[in-house]
């Protein structure tokens, strides 16, 4: 019955915190993963509906004849 108040051996605490350490690395890294993944699937998406806009407003005739969008210009445009 004694031996159920004994403190844990250094070499348990060690395993755990390297167990621990390594979960927490998988998890980061899982995280910046699927943040990664999510950001590039947006802008695919937003590309093609900006397409599909474009479209719409080229058949509307609401774009300058020139073919440019109606946007202000993005930094370094000309």
């Amino acid at each position: 019955m004694a031996l159920a108040f004994v403190t844990p051996t250094v070499a348990t605490n060690a395993a755990f915190f390297v167990v621990f350490g390594i979960f927490v690395v998988a998890i980061v890294a899982l995280a910046v993963f699927i943040v990664v993944w999510a950001v590039r699937h947006d802008m695919a998406g937003w590309k093609v509906w900006r397409k599909q806009q474009e479209d719409a407003a080229r058949a509307a005739g609401t774009v300058p004849p020139d073919g440019a969008p109606n946007r202000p210009r993005r930094l370094g445009e000309k």
